[in-house]
């Protein structure tokens, strides 16, 4: 669970997320490309999120990003006002104007004149543009097709003629393919761009109705050595390359391999390559290892650590350099530093005063306290009834978290383990396994037995949601979400080692605790 992209860890739950819709869209095509035909339950509501996030991309790329989604099944992808919609940005000189695409040069006209006719056409619209529309498009389109330009726009202009179903001029098939005997000499990025004007090299000749003359020998071991490692963004037009020039099926298992492995039961696909860490995940993990009686030390963690903290965007938010703070702690060792003892020594950081709506807040940050190894004032304590659940997490998140700030003795009187004994043993009516976690750690650091009663429902309430893909001793978030937790997984795994390991939550190579 450590990204690659900033080297903290994260989430587990985002691997039940799928890849936005860019990335999303280049997974699903790859698919098609290797014969499959994917299909999608994504449901209308995450759908919906998947279209605004597009849209606020880019208005034209981003309804081109929709298509193999609406095309696996989600209708809501599409509809029949986008073709009104994407004509409302057409230019009277033929071209399409989006702003997402920066400036209006030939480039940026060429980029959203392609992505507006792919979207035309997948609703089917392209062919039935109003015959002054469409000459003016073409008449634009073969103005530029005899001036030299760079492979991605004459690749641009090609496949906008193929979609009007217009002819390709010599001018565009007579460009030679990208040469690939300096390939092995080649940065990363220029490997990439090399990639790039090799897709739009095979565009043409395909939109002219010819074999595009690839080197496979070359192509071939770039799959090979990539498959399970490159962007969804590089990977389909690498695959579309090489189906061009002919390669055999047993090149693309090593891609049908990675995708099948990374679709979700929605038929969409993630990627936790791309996926973010924080300071927040990555201080539960530490927190896991602890409970474990595994080592902290992380070189690669503190790496993380260190460029965040010198790059120019790190937050300054009092939370967020709590998080930092403790992180380093628990990674590094030594003493608690100056700035910790003093964000938790600020009530705006950590609240003098507790109350049902900031209790989480205020164990979270106290907890972070204990990590970073600053001591925090004593919390003025309000009181309320514990009649609803969220009234009763409050109050036992209060009793946890000053046992975890080692003020056990200070839990307020009206917080008693008779409070506590009825929801304890009904694991329904909480709305989260960590919740109720939280509710039968404090019920018996009250003093509750483990007895018979509490073990039924610990049994039915918590051991049913242990384990995800590839993460078998995580645990669920419960409340309808299958998805694997930190924060759950380390509620449960205190809650065991709390209970001396007597419900066997704790990874079986954990060492046994005592009182």
């Amino acid at each position: 669970m450590v990204s690659k992209q900033n080297g903290y860890y994260y989430h587990p739950f985002l691997r039940e997320q799928p890849v936005g819709p860019q990335a999303q869209s280049y997974a699903l095509q790859t698919l098609s490309e290797l014969g499959r035909d994917p299909r999608t339950s994504m449901a209308p509501a995450r759908v919906e999120s998947f279209r605004g996030g597009a849209l606020e991309s880019s208005s034209l790329w981003g309804r081109d990003w929709l298509i193999p989604l609406w095309r696996a099944g989600a209708g809501e992808a599409l509809g029949r006002g986008d073709a009104a919609d994407v004509n409302k940005l057409r230019a009277k000189g033929g071209w399409y104007v989006d702003s997402a695409l920066g400036d209006d040069g030939d480039a940026a006209r060429l980029g959203a004149t392609w992505a507006a006719l792919e979207v035309l056409d997948a609703l089917g619209r392209a062919g039935v543009l109003p015959a002054a529309d469409r000459a003016a498009t073409v008449s634009w389109l073969r103005s530029l097709a005899g001036k030299p330009r760079a492979l991605d726009q004459s690749g641009a202009l090609a496949r906008s003629l193929r979609l009007l179903k217009e002819p390709v001029p010599g001018t565009l098939t007579r460009i030679a393919p990208p040469r690939t005997d300096d390939f092995a000499d080649l940065t990363p990025d220029a490997r990439a761009t090399r990639l790039e004007d090799t897709y739009s090299y095979v565009l043409i000749q395909e939109a002219a109705g010819k074999r595009p003359a690839v080197n496979r020998k070359v192509w071939e071991p770039v799959l090979r050595d990539g498959a399970a490692t490159l962007p969804y963004e590089q990977l389909y037009p690498l695959v579309h390359v090489l189906k061009a020039a002919g390669s055999p099926k047993a090149v693309f298992a090593p891609v049908l391999k990675r995708l099948d492995g990374e679709r979700l039961d929605d038929g969409t696909v993630r990627d936790p390559d791309a996926y973010l860490g924080n300071p927040d995940a990555s201080l539960f993990v530490q927190r896991l290892r602890a409970l474990a009686g595994w080592s902290r030390k992380d070189p690669g963690l503190l790496a993380a650590l260190e460029r965040e903290e010198k790059s120019d965007d790190v937050s300054q938010e009092g939370a967020e350099r709590l998080s930092r703070a403790a992180l380093r702690k628990v990674t590094a060792g030594g003493d608690a530093s100056e700035q910790a003892r003093q964000l938790c020594a600020d009530p705006r950081v950590v609240p003098a005063a507790v109350t049902e709506r900031n209790a989480t807040q205020w164990q979270r940050t106290t907890l972070n306290c204990a990590d970073a190894g600053a001591s925090t004032h004593d919390p003025e304590i309000g009181t309320w009834s514990l009649d609803t659940p969220d009234r009763v997490v409050a109050a036992a998140t209060v009793a946890v978290g000053l046992t975890d700030s080692g003020r056990r003795d200070s839990v307020p009187s009206w917080i008693t383990a008779d409070a506590l004994k009825q929801w304890a043993r009904n694991p329904d009516r909480s709305t989260s396994l960590y919740n109720y976690a939280l509710v039968v750690r404090a019920y018996t650091l009250l003093g509750g037995p483990l007895d018979a009663a509490l073990r039924e429902a610990l049994g039915r309430g918590i051991t049913p949601y242990r384990g995800c893909p590839r993460l078998p001793d995580l645990y669920q978030v419960g409340g309808g979400d299958s998805a694997c937790d930190l924060k759950t997984t380390w509620a449960v795994w205190t809650l065991d080692r709390q209970l001396d390991g007597a419900m066997g939550w704790l990874p079986a190579s954990t060492r046994k605790y005592g009182k």
